[in-house]
């Protein structure tokens, strides 16, 4: 099984690097003047889902269930990397579940200021920016935070899944470092301790993620409600379509980590208070995270009209280099 989910992780990094590169560069050379400001909040999309996509392949990290515990395990054997280092680059990489998070979070919040003609739109230009892309990066860092501080290796955890370990992925337990909660730790006369730390550690990530659900759902909702209602009188038709592609290319880019990666950790972690056993199941979540920032890209570049020509303009001359495909029927209006 190990073996497979290697090779998806592998495939799924390669494409995801590919299409946000191809996405960066239809951002920078084929955006429209009315995107504005947003086009710096795509493109620390697709960078983060590059570097993303880089960690996953680097560490192979394989989600693992026992009971009540729920851990990311990173295997030492055959790599670069010294344990400590394998064990702060698996914070980080868990981390990422956090900046995820904050980071549409802040996208439909700029969408619904947008919608609704909000004069805190200004608040988003210049380097005021920087402050919105901090709060992303500040729901990573108590994420991660809290994973390397309380949530590494412990004697406990390492005898309750010792004998799983050998036998589904044939690692022993020196072979791996790993993180994640031990929530009610099973003692030797057979009663069973709560591990405070990993209730808290739960319960903040289930903060993160309601805080940004709700911000998402909020905003989305008054976003639709408004796109064609309170639209400025005084913007243009392009304007407004515009601001309707990228609407609907935000909602499905938002669904795609919500279903792949926020919905399957929800579940887990819900499983882990309920000490439901999942076992082997559990690493289709490798798979699953993996597959995100490939799949992430593939909305905007084929929603907004403008990437989406730019695209087709490429393919024709690639099929086609004879021909002109500069024809002026090629116009980047912006009209569906």
């Amino acid at each position: 099984m190990k073996k497979w989910i290697d090779i998806i992780q592998s495939i799924a990094a390669i494409f995801s690097i590919l299409l946000n590169v191809v996405l960066i560069i239809l951002i920078i050379k084929k955006s429209p003047k009315e995107l504005g400001t947003y086009k710096y909040l795509l493109l620390f999309i697709a960078w983060f889902e590059i570097f993303y996509s880089l960690l996953d392949v680097i560490l192979s990290p394989i989600a693992f269930s026992h009971d009540s515990i729920f851990l990311m395990i990173v295997s030492v054997k055959n790599s670069i990397f010294s344990k400590d280092v394998l064990f702060l680059l698996d914070s980080i990489f868990c981390a990422f579940f956090g900046v995820s998070m904050g980071m549409f979070a802040v996208n439909f919040i700029y969408r619904f200021f947008v919608a609704t003609g909000s004069e805190r739109l200004k608040s988003f230009k210049g380097a005021w920016i920087i402050c919105w892309l901090m709060i992303p990066c500040i729901y990573g860092g108590i994420w991660g935070l809290l994973c390397y501080s309380v949530l590494g290796p412990t004697v406990e955890i390492n005898e309750q899944i010792r004998t799983d370990i050998l036998l589904i992925f044939d690692w022993s337990v020196e072979d791996i470092t790993y993180l994640g909660p031990y929530v009610y730790q099973k003692q030797h006369n057979g009663s069973y301790i709560i591990d405070i730390n990993s209730i808290i550690a739960i319960f903040i990530a289930f903060g993160i993620i309601v805080s940004s659900l709700i911000a998402i759902f909020y905003c989305g909702i008054k976003c639709y409600m408004n796109l064609e209602i309170l639209m400025p009188d005084n913007k243009s038709n392009r304007f407004k379509n515009l601001q309707s592609q990228l609407f609907f290319a935000l909602v499905t880019q938002t669904l795609i980590p919500v279903i792949l990666l926020h919905l399957p950790i929800s579940l887990i972690f819900i499983f882990t208070l309920m000490e439901k056993n999942l076992g082997s199941l559990s690493a289709i979540v490798s798979v699953t995270i993996a597959l995100f920032p490939m799949l992430d890209p593939l909305p905007t570049i084929f929603i907004v009209k403008s990437y989406r020509e730019a695209i087709f303009i490429f393919e024709k001359w690639f099929s086609h280099p004879q021909e002109d495909v500069n024809a002026p029927q090629m116009r980047h209006d912006v009209k569906d």
